[in-house]
């Protein structure tokens, strides 16, 4: 018999045309976590990852905060999410708080929001490199999570990042099995040469 991990496993299988690195074709978003603790080794591999990111003039706009499962900030910052996010995002054992710092010395920065993508997925690919699996999430209260963690003034809560290992699917709701069991295709008219 087959497993709901190994079908969902099965629709995510990379088909790429061309050959590009494993990190990314294997990349997807899961809705399930084993409880797996993420070590602090690798925690910090991955903000690595991050910190070599590309930016527009080297500002580096984005600062990063982490809460692992188990712990009062985990707990706060879990309770910021819309409650779909909650229903599966309570499965991870690392919620990362992407922010976006906008102004500089020079004023507003118009690229910071290209910069944090940058730096994002990053950390996504170097996670995936390590078997760790991601899933970015954008409806949350942006207000309550910069209340809770006092951050500075010019750190923009953007996006909420859960991580881990991936796990088996087993008591998980109707809903997110069936989500994930949906396949998304992937674009393929993207480019076109310029004459």
């Amino acid at each position: 018999m087959v497993s709901i991990i190994d079908e969902v496993l099965k629709i995510h299988q990379p088909r790429p045309r061309y050959k590009v690195i494993s990190e990314i074709t294997k990349r997807w978003s899961p809705r399930h976590y084993s409880d797996e603790i993420i070590p602090i080794k690798d925690i910090n591999i991955i903000f690595e990852a991050a910190r070599w990111a590309p930016s527009a003039h080297n500002h580096q706009p984005w600062y990063f905060y982490f809460a692992k499962k188990g712990t009062d900030a985990f707990n706060k910052l879990f309770s910021t999410l819309d409650k779909y996010n909650q229903s599966w995002a309570k499965t991870a054992p690392l919620l990362i708080l992407a922010c976006v710092i906008t102004t500089n010395v020079e004023g507003k920065n118009i690229y910071a929001f290209y910069d944090l993508g940058a730096a994002v997925l990053s950390l996504i690919i170097q996670a995936q490199s390590l078997g760790y699996y991601s899933r970015q999430m954008a409806l949350f209260d942006k207000q309550k999570a910069k209340g809770f963690f006092k951050l500075e003034k010019n750190f923009e809560p953007y996006i909420i990042i859960a991580m881990g290992r991936i796990g088996d699917y087993k008591n998980v709701s109707k809903q997110v099995i069936d989500r994930e069991l949906d396949p998304r295709p992937r674009k393929t008219d993207l480019v076109k040469e310029l004459y």
